[in-house]
C-alpha cells in the first residue's frame, strides 16, 4: 500500500463532497480497540500499525494523535507520509478540534463517520466547531468512499459460550440488567458495545482478531431482547438457544429504523455509544451503562476460570523460557520465530482458543517501544546478551490471559539492571497493597510508580486495565493511572470481582525497554472500625528473571515477596509439567 496515493484519492473525495477536513479513529461502529480490516481505515491512510490513534486529513497535510505507548513507532511509520505526529497528552500538542479549527476558516466543513465516534465526543467537537463557524457533518463516512477494494465486512459464525463458563444464564443477567434500566427511569437500553453484547448473549464470534465477540448491536426493552447482526451467521442450533432464552434476532443494519420508532425514553452512556444511534432516538436517558459494571465484576464461576487459565499459561510460558534459554546460541531466534514458538506452546494447552492480542516480542532496543511489534521480514535476531521483552496472552475457554516477562538473555549493564529491579519493585508494591473499599485505580498507581518517580523517571502508559473474560483483554472501568484519560473510561471504584493488570516499565529509547506483567483480582482482606479493606490475589504464574536484579536496592519486604510469589508459582505449576521441566522451574524459583 501507497500511504501518499490512499491520501491523494482520499483528498479527491474530499473535494467532490466540499469536506476540507477529515477526522478518521481508530475504532468501528462499536468502540472497540482492536477493529478488523473492514474498519482498518486509519492504518490504510496513515501507515500507522498502532492500535490507538486518530487521524485527521486536510486538504493539504495532516497529523496523526495517538499515546505515549506508540510516539516512537509512529515517528518511523509515518515518515514520509506528510503527515505530522502529535504526541497526545504532552505539553503544548494541540486537541484534534483546536488543530483543525487553526487550519480551516468559518464556513468550511468538517466530516467524520457518526457511526464512529461517540456521543460525547460528537457533542464536544460541535461546540468546538459550530464556536468557529465550521459545519460539522457526520452522516458521510468518507474514508469508506474512497478506500478501492475495501475488505469486507466480517460475519463469523456465532457460537454460545456455555453456562458452565459464564456463571449466569441469559435471562439472570437480562433481569438485572431491566432492574438497572427502571432504576435510571427508562423504558430500553441500547448499546453498540460488542463485549457488552457477547457477555449479555452468552456468545462469543471470531470476527475481529484477538477478540471473540460478533459485530452487533443490541436493544433490550421489557419485554424483548433484541440481537441485531448478520443474520446468515447464526446456526438454526445457536436459533433455538435463542428463542429459548428470549432473544430475537434481527438483521445488523436494522437497529437504526427500530430506534426511530420508539418514543419511549432509551438509556444510553454518551462515551460509549455511537453517535449515529444516540441521534437517532426521540428520547435519550443519558446515564451510566450498566453492562459495565456487571460484566467488570466476575462472578465466582467466572474468577474460578481465570485461575485455571492462569494455570495454563503459566505452563506454556515456562516451557518458552525454557526452550529459549536451550535454544540460544546455538539456534538462531528471531522476534518473530520466538513469538512463533510461544504460540505453539499455548496451543498445545487444553482449549486453547487463541492469543488475546498480537505478541509483543521485542529485544535490545525495540522494547523501549512499548507496543512494537516485529517486522516480518527482518526481525532482530536474539543474542546472548540484554533484554527480551514479551508481553503476550491467551484466551482459553476457561478465561483470558495478559502477562509480561522481560528475560535476561546474558550480560547487562548497571543500567539496566538498575532499571529493571525498579520497575519490579513497582509490580511488588502495587501487589502488596491492601485498601480500603472506596479507592480508585487513580488512588493506587503511585504505588507502582513510585521507585521510578524519586529518581525523576516515568512511563508514558498507565499501570493497568481491566480484563475480560474470554472477551476484550483491555476492560472498562477498573486500571491503574495517575491521571483521569477519559477516553480510557477506566477511574472507576476497584470491587471485589475486577481483574487488572498490574504492568509498570521503563523505556530507554534506542536501548532498552523493561515491562513486569501480572493480573490481579481483586479480593476482600477483611474489616475494622474503619469499615471494608481489599486487597490483590495474583492471578499470573510465572516467575521473573531474577538474574536481572540489582538485590542490594531492594528491600527486604520485597524480597519476601517475591520468594513466597516464586514458592507459590512451583506449588502450582510444577505438578503441570513433565520432570525435566519441573527441575527446571525449581532452579527458576529458588529463594534469594
Amino acid at each position: 500500500m501507497n500511504v501518499t496515493s490512499e491520501l491523494t484519492k482520499l483528498r479527491k473525495v474530499m473535494a467532490d463532497h466540499q469536506i476540507q477536513a477529515v477526522i478518521i479513529p481508530t475504532s468501528d461502529y462499536h468502540d472497540t480497540e482492536y477493529v478488523c480490516d473492514y474498519f482498518s481505515c486509519r492504518k490504510h491512510y496513515s501507515g500507522f500499525t498502532g492500535s490507538a490513534g486518530t487521524l485527521v486529513v486536510l486538504e493539504d497535510g495532516g497529523a496523526l494523535w495517538t499515546d505515549g505507548r506508540y510516539y516512537i513507532q509512529a515517528e518511523n511509520e509515518l515518515s514520509g507520509s506528510g503527515l505530522q505526529l502529535m504526541k497526545q497528552g504532552m505539553p503544548g500538542v494541540p486537541s484534534i478540534p483546536e488543530y483543525i479549527c487553526e487550519h480551516l476558516k468559518p464556513g468550511m466543513r468538517v466530516a467524520a463517520d457518526g457511526r464512529c465516534i461517540n456521543q460525547a465526543e460528537y457533542e464536544e467537537d460541535k461546540e468546538i466547531f459550530d464556536a468557529h463557524g465550521l459545519e460539522f457533518v457526520t452522516d458521510l463516512d468518507i474514508p469508506g468512499i474512497a478506500w478501492e477494494n475495501r475488505p469486507e465486512m466480517p460475519k463469523a459464525p456465532i457460537w454460545i459460550y456455555d453456562e458452565k463458563f459464564t456463571g449466569r444464564s441469559v435471562q439472570e443477567k437480562l433481569k438485572e440488567l431491566r432492574e438497572h434500566v427502571a432504576d435510571a427511569k427508562a423504558y430500553g437500553h441500547a448499546t453498540n458495545k460488542i463485549d457488552e453484547i457477547a457477555w449479555l448473549f452468552n456468545i462469543r464470534a471470531n470476527d475481529i482478531p484477538n477478540f471473540p465477540a460478533p459485530l452487533s448491536y443490541a436493544l433490550i426493552n421489557p419485554d424483548t431482547a433484541i440481537l441485531y447482526t448478520n443474520t446468515d451467521r447464526v446456526s438454526k442450533e445457536v436459533r433455538d438457544v435463542f428463542e429459548n432464552e428470549g432473544v430475537t434476532l434481527r438483521e445488523y443494519k436494522q437497529i437504526y429504523d427500530d430506534l426511530k420508532s420508539i418514543n419511549q425514553p432509551i438509556l444510553v452512556q454518551k462515551n460509549l455509544v455511537n453517535s449515529l444511534i444516540a441521534s437517532s432516538l426521540a428520547n435519550p436517558v443519558y446515564g451510566e451503562d450498566p453492562i459495565v459494571m456487571m460484566k467488570a465484576v466476575k462472578n465466582e464461576t467466572e474468577q474460578e476460570g481465570f485461575r485455571i487459565a492462569h494455570h495454563k499459561d503459566a505452563a506454556a510460558v515456562i516451557r518458552f523460557w525454557k526452550w529459549l534459554e536451550e535454544t540460544l546460541p546455538e539456534t538462531q531466534v528471531t522476534e518473530v520465530s520466538a513469538a512463533d514458538k510461544l504460540h505453539d506452546f499455548r496451543a498445545e494447552q487444553p482449549g486453547f482458543l487463541d492469543e488475546s492480542f498480537t505478541t509483543i516480542s521485542a529485544y535490545g532496543k525495540n522494547a523501549a517501544m512499548p507496543h512494537y511489534h516485529p517486522d516480518s521480514e527482518h526481525p532482530a535476531v536474539l543474542e546472548s546478551k540484554g533484554l527480551y521483552l514479551v508481553d503476550s496472552g491467551g484466551h482459553y475457554q476457561e478465561g483470558t490471559t495478559d502477562i509480561t516477562r522481560t528475560f535476561v538473555l546474558g550480560d547487562l549493564t548497571d543500567e539496566e539492571k538498575h532499571f529493571f529491579t525498579r520497575v519490579l519493585q513497582g509490580n511488588i508494591n502495587l501487589a502488596q497493597a491492601v485498601f480500603p473499599k472506596g479507592v480508585r485505580g487513580l488512588n493506587l498507581d503511585v504505588l507502582a510508580r513510585g521507585p521510578l518517580w524519586k529518581e525523576m523517571t516515568d512511563y508514558n502508559h498507565g499501570t493497568g486495565h481491566g480484563v475480560g473474560a474470554l472477551s476484550n483483554v483491555h476492560e472498562a472501568p477498573n486500571g491503574f493511572r495517575w491521571k483521569i484519560v477519559p477516553e480510557r473510561n477506566d477511574s472507576a471504584v476497584m470491587l471485589p470481582g475486577m481483574i487488572t493488570s498490574n504492568e509498570p516499565g521503563f523505556y530507554a529509547e534506542g536501548k532498552f525497554g523493561i515491562r513486569h506483567e501480572n493480573l490481579m483480582l481483586t479480593r476482600d482482606f477483611g474489616n475494622s472500625d474503619f469499615g471494608d479493606f481489599l486487597c490483590h490475589e495474583i492471578l499470573t504464574l510465572v516467575p521473573f528473571d531474577v538474574r536481572g536484579l540489582d538485590v542490594s536496592i531492594m528491600s527486604s519486604d520485597q524480597i519476601d515477596w517475591l520468594n513466597n510469589y516464586h514458592q507459590r508459582v512451583y506449588e502450582e505449576i510444577a505438578p503441570l509439567l513433565n520432570e525435566d521441566e519441573a527441575i527446571w522451574l525449581k532452579e527458576k524459583t529458588k529463594a534469594l
